[in-house]
């Protein structure tokens, strides 16, 4: 049996103290010191942070750059070749993307300057297809007439518009070019398919249009004595701008 314990001096119970765990700090274990809690915490918030902040500005970044549009000019009414660019050939339009188009900015430079190659709706336009200098190709030339009401359609003739040449017969019908015998004079096609040039109204002559057509340069001495004689007639045909 086991001798109890001595009662201490002032007659209180004695209590032995009990053992630290294995691996405490205070019984200083192999397991060593762990880290205080509340550091872990505040690293792992830290880094949460951090991610949080860099996927923001990234996606802010990809979104602004997705979004980035330039302006640049585009054409809206088919030009022929040759035919000087008028305000209301262009327009601007705003697309994405790397792009090598005039921009919004050079529009009213590039009024009065001409096709170098024939100009569609919503093509962008770019340097190669315009030219300041001359546009006439071999076998060419560029032709004026004068043409009363009644010889072009009433709503007129636009720049780029293709037409037919005619040339009409003459109030002699005897002499008229085409006349045969004593039956009625033909009109005859002086050119099969030409293009308005330019086209304004005759400031000397009330309903009058002025023209200047490109046509085959084999048709244009016909058409210009036709002109003269005030025979020529236009018809437009498909393919026109206008």
């Amino acid at each position: 049996m086991t001798a109890p314990l001595p009662a201490p001096p002032n007659g209180r119970t004695a209590t032995i103290p009990s053992r630290p765990p294995v691996g405490s700090s205070r019984a200083g274990g192999a397991l060593g010191t762990p880290l205080p809690t509340r550091e872990r915490h505040n690293g792992l918030i830290a880094l949460a942070v951090a991610l949080v902040v860099g996927l923001a500005t990234l996606g802010a970044h990809l979104y602004s750059s997705a979004g980035s549009k330039t302006a640049v000019v585009e054409v809206v009414r088919q030009v022929e070749v040759g035919q000087a660019l008028q305000r209301s050939d262009l327009t601007t339009i705003r697309v994405s993307g790397p792009v090598t188009a005039f921009g919004a900015a050079r529009l009213d430079g590039l009024v009065g300057q001409r096709a170098a190659v024939t100009l569609v709706p919503h093509t962008l336009l770019q340097a190669a297809m315009v030219t300041q200098g001359q546009t006439l190709q071999a076998g060419q030339a560029q032709v004026g007439v004068a043409v009363t009401s009644g010889r072009i359609p009433a709503d007129g003739l636009q720049p780029g518009d293709i037409v037919r040449v005619i040339q009409l017969p003459s109030k002699d019908a005897g002499g008229a070019a085409g006349a045969t015998g004593s039956g009625p004079a033909a009109t005859v096609v002086l050119s099969a398919r030409a293009t308005v040039f330019a086209a304004v109204q005759d400031p000397s002559t009330s309903g009058s249009t002025l023209l200047t057509l490109v046509v085959p340069d084999a048709a244009s001495n016909a058409i210009a004595a036709a002109s003269g004689a005030g025979l020529v007639a236009l018809v437009k045909i498909p393919g026109s701008a206008s």
